[in-house]
This record gives C-alpha cells, sequence and structure tokens, in this order.
C-alpha cells in the first residue's frame, strides 16, 4: 500500500512538473508571437508613413506644375482659336420645295372657277384633245422630238402636268393656248403647279357608315337650307373614329358667312355635325382641338 502511495504521489508530481512546463512554453511562445506582431505593426506604421510622406511630395509637386499646364493649355487653345476652326459654315438650308423649284411642273386651272371643279367633271374631253394634238405632232414628225408628259397627279382639285423637257412644256403650253376657249363655261390656262388656287374646303364629322356621298350631300343640302351646299362635293372619306368619321368637302366662299352664323354647325341625322373650315393649305394642320371630342372639330 506504502509502495502504491508513493508511486501516486511521483505521478502527481511528475504531472504537475509538466503542467508547469507546459504553461511556461505557452507563456514564452505568446511573448514571442507579441513581440513579433509588435516588430510587424511597427514596421507596417512605418511602411505607411513612408508612403503618406511620399505621396505628400508628390501632391505638392502636382500642384506647383498645374499653374503651368493649365498656362500651357490656354496658349495652346488660343493658338487653336488663331488658327480658326474646321468648320465655321452656317447649316445648309433646308432643300427647296420640288413644287417651286421644278419649273417643268405645270397644272391646269379653270379662270372662271377657282375651285376647278368643273375643270375636273370635264377632265376627259381635255385630255382627248390634248391627247389628239400630241399624236398630230407624232405622225407629222416621226422623227423630230417627242412630247412627254405625265398627268397622273392632282393638286387642289386641279390636274397636275409634269413635261419631260423645255421642249414638251411649250409644246404644252401652244396645245393649252389653242383648245382655252373651246368651251363656253370654262377658260382653261397652264401655270406652274405652286400657282394653283386653293379653293375653300372644310371637314365635317358625320356617323359611321355613311357610305354614299351623294345620299350625304342630298341630306345635307336638305337639313341646312340657310347655307348654299349647291356646289358642294366630297373629294373624299377620311378618319373613321370610334362612333364618327371625317370627310373632306370642297366648298364655295358664299357659304363661309353662312356658316359663321349657324357656329359651323350643320345638321345631319340626328346630330349637329361640326364642321371645320380650310381655307389655306395651313388651316390644314393639327389644331389642339383634335383630340378634343371623338366627332367635333372647331374653326380657327
Amino acid at each position: 500500500m506504502t509502495m502504491d502511495a508513493n508511486q501516486k504521489r511521483a505521478v502527481k508530481e511528475e504531472k504537475e512538473m509538466s503542467r508547469r512546463a507546459r504553461a511556461r512554453a505557452k507563456k514564452i511562445r505568446n511573448t514571442e508571437a507579441r513581440a513579433a506582431k509588435s516588430v510587424v505593426t511597427r514596421g507596417a506604421g512605418k511602411k505607411a508613413r513612408k508612403r503618406k510622406k511620399q505621396n505628400k511630395a508628390a501632391l505638392k509637386k502636382a500642384s506647383e506644375l498645374e499653374p503651368k499646364k493649365a498656362k500651357g493649355s490656354k496658349e495652346a487653345s488660343a493658338h487653336k482659336k488663331a488658327k480658326g476652326p474646321k468648320n465655321t459654315s452656317p447649316p445648309m438650308a433646308a432643300k427647296p420645295n420640288l413644287a417651286k423649284s421644278d419649273n417643268l411642273t405645270m397644272a391646269l386651272v379653270d379662270e372662271l372657277h377657282e375651285d376647278g371643279r368643273l375643270l375636273n367633271e370635264r377632265w376627259q374631253e381635255v385630255e382627248a384633245q390634248l391627247a389628239y394634238m400630241v399624236t398630230d405632232r407624232v405622225m407629222a414628225m416621226p422623227g423630230g422630238p417627242v412630247p412627254s408628259f405625265d398627268s397622273s397627279d392632282v393638286v387642289r382639285g386641279h390636274r397636275v402636268i409634269r413635261c419631260e423637257d423645255g421642249f414638251s412644256k411649250v409644246f404644252l403650253s401652244d396645245c393649252v393656248a389653242a383648245i382655252s376657249n373651246s368651251w363656253h363655261d370654262m377658260r382653261i390656262k397652264l401655270v406652274h403647279v405652286s400657282d394653283v388656287p386653293f379653293a375653300p374646303q372644310a371637314r365635317i364629322w358625320l356617323p359611321t357608315g355613311q357610305t354614299d356621298h351623294n345620299r350625304i350631300m342630298i341630306c345635307l343640302r336638305a337639313q341646312n337650307l340657310n347655307v348654299d351646299m349647291s356646289d358642294w362635293s366630297i373629294l373624299r372619306a377620311e378618319e373613321v373614329m370610334e362612333i364618327s368619321q371625317s370627310f373632306l368637302l370642297l366648298i364655295n366662299r358664299r357659304c363661309i358667312p353662312q356658316l359663321d352664323a349657324v357656329d359651323y354647325k350643320l345638321r345631319y341625322g340626328i346630330r349637329m355635325a361640326q364642321i371645320q373650315l380650310i381655307l389655306s393649305e395651313a388651316d390644314d394642320l393639327p389644331s389642339e382641338f383634335d383630340n378634343y371630342h371623338p366627332f367635333c372639330h372647331f374653326p380657327h
């Protein structure tokens, strides 16, 4: 038993010494680690201070050079200005309207009726006479120049005739002058297309589904006897909206005071249809009232 107690005591003392040795070793390691860290920190701080000092010196040097650089830039800019910009020319003007610049685009007008309605109704007769005169020229001079035209366009209710060249234009002018007085109620004349008169027009908003133009005019005349519509005609049907459709009308100047008297409203069916006067091309531009009402458009 005694031996056992001594052995236990020896083992206990050995363990205690081992524990103390480990504690001392740990303390030594911690001390060494702190010392190393302190050295690294001092080194890093020293390096940081060195970099800060270098940056400060660089900034100072840059600030000293900046005025010189600015001065040099100003001198370069002044030199560039003295030399002059690459392009000082004003922007190019817009391309002129073809109708005004092209002297070969002509049109037929009726000197007795500025709206061109009668001339338009008799266009087949006029075209037949002009075509006969062209074929006469071709037959008489097969080897000579041939007048060439294009009469497929209409401007403001008047027939446009585009001449191929100057010879065609002179030939057409002579032909029109020759047949100018062939009708007792119409006197035709050849003018430049830019000189075509603008006949008064109007836009009216009617219920949808009105497809018979003749029926529309009969009803308008019958329901509005105080407005002179004797020579009104529908030029075209326009946009179909939710409950209305607009129609472009060719009207006369006599009715303008009458339309003003009825506040530019005409009876049609059960509707008081609003009407817009168009006395020039500028009047036909969109206005602030276009989206005001689904079927009303107010005069300017």
